[in-house]
């Protein structure tokens, strides 16, 4: 399975009352270490789109009962990023991926902001 999500920057809701639906406290801690205001609105949108494609890999879409913070972003020492489920988006992937690794991958520029999610 695939999951992709993309996003004109310019049209993310980077309020704080949308941050804290979307983001853990370590998504918000990753956020706000950003060094200027155009890089913290791009992770906000990377965070969404992320969030987004994995739904769509995971096959959850409105009506799973799956929440934003279901998901999390982090990221290894050398950058790379990779999910941690909880709730509902990790009782789908026991029930129906256990035997996948879920892969990331997320870009984003002043403009645009890209996340794709494969099942493995």
């Amino acid at each position: 399975m695939i999951g992709i999500d993309i996003i004109d920057i310019e049209r993310v809701d980077k309020s704080e009352e949308f941050i804290d639906k979307i983001a853990t406290e370590e998504e918000k801690k990753y956020i706000m270490k950003s060094f200027c205001d155009s890089l913290r609105n791009q992770r906000v949108g990377a965070l969404f789109c992320l969030k987004e494609a994995v739904m769509k890999a995971l096959e959850m879409g409105k009506g799973s009962g799956v929440v934003f913070k279901d998901i999390e972003l982090s990221h290894e020492d050398n950058g790379k990023p990779f999910v941690i489920l909880h709730g509902k988006a990790l009782e789908k992937y026991n029930q129906c991926f256990k035997d996948k690794k879920i892969e990331v991958s997320i870009s984003h520029t002043p403009i645009m902001a890209i996340a794709i999610a494969i099942l493995c």
